[in-house]
């Protein structure tokens, strides 16, 4: 989302705030979309409609399993 939306780096870390402070990361996140016009309630697809992006735009990869 940092270099999607061209943020500002924190003073640590994103890797190290999740680990930390995952809610509070998390909360952050959630407040930056709303900001921008996001509606949770809706999904994922709906808010690329809705925000005109097109087709075309697809979400975020998923991370795979954790593995050894």
């Amino acid at each position: 989302m940092r270099s999607q939306y061209s943020l500002k780096k924190s003073p640590c870390n994103d890797c190290l705030l999740h680990f930390c402070c995952e809610h509070c990361a998390l909360c952050q996140e959630y407040r930056e979309l709303k900001r921008r016009g996001f509606d949770m309630t809706i999904g994922w697809q709906a808010n690329v409609e809705r925000q005109g992006q097109g087709v075309g735009t697809v979400p975020p990869p998923l991370q795979g399993e954790m593995s050894r």
